[in-house]
């Protein structure tokens, strides 16, 4: 499977919804962003990073930013894969959807909403399977889980299916757990409903909260 290259290297993305911290080691940030920049943990480099309260909340809003344009150039790129297909066999792109997350550094006590990722969806028909095009939007849909569960701890992709391509046993229905490549856990859900057409899968793959400390 082709990995997804991007700069959006966060090994230890801030974890709990709602309110998380920017505490305990304005280190850990200028790793993340050291990271980010492929550039080595410490030294100069990663020390000037980690200067000034306003810049490293700016500084954290733009890797939120990459990885946000990360999703959306996945799903990009799922869409182009299918255009060679049918009308009727190509991928459709949803909603990338963001939250607002209040960071609050404990040095400080500044406090700023951020934007972050929270999902991307595409939906897939089932008329595409087995061709070239479906595969590689299908590769895009799991490396996209693989680098959110690697930059936030876990992932999960929920998988939406039709009542009649269920009963007619159009569609793998089984639920599960599997692991980015760095050991992450990625959950995979299915659910049937009738909000999506007969005939495709939608797919949302959605980054793990935000939640402790960088």
């Amino acid at each position: 499977m082709r990995m997804i290259k991007t700069t959006v290297v966060v090994a230890a993305l801030l974890t709990v919804t709602g309110c998380a911290t920017m505490d305990e080691a304005s280190n850990s940030l200028s790793c993340m962003l050291a990271r980010a920049t492929g550039k080595a943990c410490g030294g100069q480099e990663a020390a000037t990073a980690s200067t000034g309260q306003g810049g490293r909340f700016e500084q954290l809003q733009t890797v939120f930013e990459q990885e946000i344009q990360t999703a959306r150039e996945a799903q990009a790129r799922a869409v182009a894969a299918t255009q060679p297909l049918g009308p009727k066999q190509r991928a459709v792109a949803g909603e990338v959807a963001v939250i607002h997350v209040d960071i609050t550094d404990s040095r400080s006590q500044q406090k700023r909403n951020m934007r972050t990722l929270d999902a991307m969806t595409l939906d897939m028909p089932l008329g595409g399977k087995g061709k070239d095009g479906y595969t590689q939007a299908m590769d895009e849909i799991k490396d996209l889980a693989n680098t959110l569960a690697d930059n936030r701890g876990s992932a999960s992709i929920l998988v939406q299916q039709n009542p009649a391509d269920v009963k007619a046993k159009r569609v793998n229905t089984a639920s599960g757990n599997t692991k980015s490549p760095a050991g992450q856990p990625i959950a995979v859900e299915k659910q049937t409903t009738a909000n999506v057409p007969a005939g495709v899968e939608r797919y949302t793959v959605k980054a793990g909260a935000i939640r402790g400390s960088l």
